[in-house]
């Protein structure tokens, strides 16, 4: 049985065109991986990745704390974690072979913001920096095999967080929070007056912005992003709310489709009232459309449909915020910092509670990924 790696090597070198081969399926089977960022200051930062089918927990050590993770396309054992803004570093560890294939730091005077994504051919990566001194968003453009700094981008922003590459395989999303940091002064927010946030997209070859959305809530920073098959984007949002004039609720949740404009995931209201101002993570379940958006804050997960915007249902969890997709899209999985794991029912939002695991002694971070090898 080819190998994914073998798969999309053979499809590029038949000269296919690479819109052709994103809509192309690898082998099915393979074994599945959970993978994130572990830890706190009290237990040390680490790259976390465990077997769905054994649940056995390695951890790779690393001197920063991590943040978001992406699977090598041409590799697909080896994952990338990126350094939490304003890092550094970034780190890429081959989960099979349980071990650190190499580091690369970031170019002169730039940071992480804690994301990144692949060219579709996968032989060039992208990350979210930022200019350590004007605070100009950026996109840094490396080599998918060396890791050498190739060029960067403009995200025609500030603050870019989350990245993704759209369906066609020619556009990139960005979200750009809006919120000027800088790495002397840590995470201290230094624009809050005249930050504006926005969903940009930009052509991968040129860096040329394409088109630019905002949401009505000049302080809700746009900060991750999920992308369906259709190019539906979901967004996931935090209030900056020591900044507003106004006590009014605000959607912290949003759905963009092609063409049109961002709508809004405006209801139940007390459910969002209940997120504190404040999303997670975003994952889309592309079988049952349905995204789901944590909140630490919160303590739970609201769910929603992404074609009608109505609100399907929620789980509660204790901090929760790490949430991905099983590979054959029946089931949510949630993660906290208490190393707890749960799967839910894709299709009923319930809990199989047989299935609820706790690693001692493992803050799961931010970001969870789902990968297949």
């Amino acid at each position: 049985m080819l190998s994914r790696r073998e798969f999309i090597g053979g499809l590029l070198a038949t000269g296919l065109p690479i819109e052709v081969i994103a809509r192309m399926k690898p082998f099915k089977g393979g074994r599945e991986f959970l993978v994130s960022a572990i830890g706190n200051d009290k237990t040390g930062f680490s790259f976390g990745f465990r077997s769905q089918s054994s649940q056995t927990l390695y951890k790779q050590l690393a001197s920063f704390r991590g943040h978001g993770v992406s699977q090598h396309p041409l590799a697909p054992s080896q994952v990338i974690m990126y350094a939490r803004r304003p890092g550094t570093m970034g780190i890429v560890t081959d989960v099979l072979e349980q071990k650190l294939v190499t580091q690369f730091k970031v170019a002169k005077n730039r940071f992480f913001y804690g994301h990144g994504c692949f060219s579709l051919d996968g032989k060039t990566l992208f990350t979210t920096e930022g200019d350590s001194f004007s605070g100009v968003g950026k996109i840094g453009i490396r080599d998918a095999v060396t890791y050498k700094q190739l060029g960067e981008y403009d995200t025609h922003g500030i603050g870019p967080h989350d990245i993704r590459l759209m369906p066609d395989g020619k556009t990139m999303v960005i979200a750009n929070g809006g919120i000027l940091t800088r790495p002397e002064s840590g995470r201290k927010k230094l624009n809050l007056g005249e930050m504006v946030s926005s969903l940009t997209y930009i052509d991968a070859l040129s860096g040329q912005k394409v088109d630019e959305f905002r949401v009505p809530e000049a302080k809700a920073s746009i900060r991750h992003l999920d992308i369906s098959q259709d190019g539906t984007v979901a967004i996931a949002m935090q209030v900056q709310r020591e900044a507003m004039k106004s006590s009014d609720l605000v959607p912290l949740g949003a759905i963009h489709k092609p063409g049109k404009e961002i709508k809004l995931l405006a209801e139940p209201e007390r459910l969002i009232y209940g997120m504190n101002d404040y999303t997670g993570s975003v994952v889309i379940n592309s079988k049952t459309r349905t995204a789901g958006f944590t909140s630490p804050r919160g303590n739970l997960v609201g769910f929603w449909d992404i074609d009608n915007t109505m609100f399907k249902g929620y789980h509660q969890l204790y901090d929760v915020c790490g949430i991905a997709v099983s590979q054959d899209q029946q089931r949510f999985i949630i993660s906290n910092s208490f190393g707890e794991v749960r799967e839910l029912d894709a299709e009923t939002l319930k809990e199989n509670r047989s299935r609820r695991v706790v690693h001692s002694n493992t803050p799961w971070d931010n970001h969870m990924l789902n990968i297949q090898i």
